[in-house]
């Protein structure tokens, strides 16, 4: 394209000559009594030499930034007339208030560590650099974990109505850590109820513990034992009923300094339970609630509770008692477990093929029982092994939001290890009867065991009850695993067992899940060791 032109173009393009470029001076329109080609009045005696602010005040009166019409010779007027600006430091101020939002723009993309590019005409401002990161690890902060109440049960009024009240405290068992502080949370709506709260420093020592309490009324009689929890979001309660002489209580309790609200999604046999699709119950900071479940799913044979919390995390806890009858058939806790998973492990299981005594109505929960929920339709793997017999295996197809029950009372006698394997997340639990005692009247509800990796301090209590360690190796090696100061080596898929005396152990290894059952004469209760907190990870920061 010429850089000589004597009328404007159709765009609107000012004309340009070689003169005005050698001087220095900005094309302008020609006015209506001044021959195109000269240039205006105003910029006679003005030149980029004679006064930098005015060359500035040209600069800015001029946008090169978005003439999308500008010709070659503009562009090449307008890189003159930068190049000179730069020289002088007097106008790079007032050059730069042309781009003073796009630079802004530009500042945000380098800040992110984006490489970014200005242009105007033909000069250029260009930043290109690669991101900084730098390896952060957040400071520990606390171990908390909450410990649950002594037994409830639902007690009828008149009317109809029902209220929950205690029948025995609990018997929090939990180390004693430097630093440490217990707390004991409130059950608003259970006069002279609460659990126990414990805090203390993240450090080498790690939180855990247990809860025990007994029960021998009329109404309700046995023996129980939970894992103390450490709050969560998210969590399952499997296992329990709301069929005629069974009573289940979802205890939450709020350890934090904040409200929140929880809501509780109850599946059946037959699918989600709609009743209860809605339920929201908020509970004050250092308080807990209890629920009695038949409230949200009557007459549910197999419940599985997903609890969500919308604020703090909270613990729960789900305390299941059985009176046939006349007769008590048992009690039992159980610990919120923090998620479905793909791989399950129940360790130590006692299986004795043996059926409840005063057996009642279909008698559909008087046996050893495997409770199964998923959320999408999915295929489980289930294999059954005990020390001295051939493993067994089956699978089964579970459709989503639906719970099966397995009896497992044609299994031989023994202590079972039962590894679950499925496609998708899998919540569950495992019902057991005692195998020792004339009468048997009692049962426990165990969850699966989760991986331990480091250490964990186990107790049992109460004295005077047979109390069995069981610890399985879950991982594909050998491992060697320390209790008590003494190691022991286990193949893949080894078991260890070790009856508890009085004091508590420390269990030590890797790849390892381990549970605790306590026996008496036709009781049973158990809970699944609880590994370690984790660890604040480090998080990479890029800027």
């Amino acid at each position: 394209m010429s850089d000589e032109r004597d009328a404007w173009d159709e765009a609107g393009a000012i004309p340009v000559t070689g003169e005005d470029l050698e001087q220095g001076r900005q094309p302008s329109a020609p006015s209506a009594d001044e021959p195109h080609g000269q240039p205006d009045k105003h910029d006679q005696h003005a030149t980029l030499h004679d006064d930098p602010e005015e060359l500035a005040k040209l600069a800015t009166d001029t946008d090169i930034a978005s003439d999308v019409t500008a010709t070659d010779a503009e562009a090449q007027w307008n890189a003159d007339a930068e190049a000179r600006l730069r020289a002088n430091p007097k106008t790079v101020a007032l050059w730069s208030g042309r781009s003073l939002l796009g630079l802004v723009a530009i500042g945000a993309a380098v800040a992110l560590g984006v490489g970014a590019v200005w242009a105007a005409g033909s000069g250029a401002f260009a930043v290109d650099r690669e991101p900084v990161s730098e390896q952060i690890t957040p400071m520990a902060g606390e171990q908390q974990i909450v410990c649950s109440p002594g037994q409830l049960r639902v007690q009828s009024g008149e009317g109809g109505s029902t209220s929950i009240v205690p029948v025995s405290d609990a018997n929090p068992v939990v180390p004693e850590l430097e630093g440490a502080e217990t707390a004991q949370l409130p059950i608003g709506n259970v006069e002279g109820a609460e659990l126990t709260s414990v805090q203390a420093p993240v450090g080498d020592s790690v939180l855990g513990g247990m809860s025990w309490t007994s029960a021998d009324e009329a109404e309700i009689a046995g023996l129980s034992g939970a894992a103390c929890t450490s709050p969560a979001a998210s969590q399952w309660l499997v296992g329990g009923a709301t069929t005629t002489g069974r009573s289940s209580i979802i205890v939450l309790a709020n350890p934090s300094e904040q409200p929140t609200t929880v809501r509780l999604e109850v599946f059946t046999t037959e699918g989600p339970a709609d009743s209860a699709a809605n339920s929201a119950i908020t509970i004050e900071p250092g308080t807990a609630t209890a629920i009695d479940l038949a409230s949200l799913s009557v007459d549910n044979a197999s419940p599985a509770v997903l609890v969500h919390s919308e604020g703090s995390a909270v613990a729960a806890f789900m305390q299941h008692s059985i009176i046939r009858g006349l007769e008590p058939g048992g009690i039992d806790t159980i610990s919120g477990q923090p998620a479905a998973t793909t791989d399950q492990t129940f360790v130590g299981v006692p299986l004795s093929g043996r059926t409840s005594a005063n057996v009642d109505g279909d008698g559909s929960d008087v046996q050893s029982t495997l409770r199964l929920v998923a959320a999408e339709d999915t295929v489980v793997r289930i294999e059954f092994s005990s020390p001295g017999t051939n493993p067994t295996t089956t699978e089964v197809p579970l459709a989503a939001g639906t719970v099966i029950d397995m009896d497992l009372s044609a299994l031989p006698e023994g202590d079972y290890t039962i590894d679950i394997q499925s496609d998708a997340p899998v919540a569950a639990g495992m019902r057991s009867l005692p195998a020792d005692g004339s009468v048997v009247a009692d049962f426990v509800w165990l969850s699966p065991s989760r991986t331990i990796d480091g250490e964990v301090t186990v107790d049992a209590r109460p004295r005077g009850h047979d109390r069995e360690l069981v610890v399985y190796n879950a991982s594909d090696d050998t491992q060697v695993i320390e209790v008590d100061g003494t190691e022991h080596e286990l193949v893949a898929g080894a078991l260890f067992s070790m009856e508890l005396g009085l004091d508590p152990v420390v269990l030590r290894g890797s790849g390892i899940r381990a549970s605790v059952v306590m026996t008496d004469d036709g009781l049973i209760a158990g809970y699944s060791v609880q590994p370690a907190p984790p660890a604040a990870a480090a998080v990479t920061v890029e800027y």
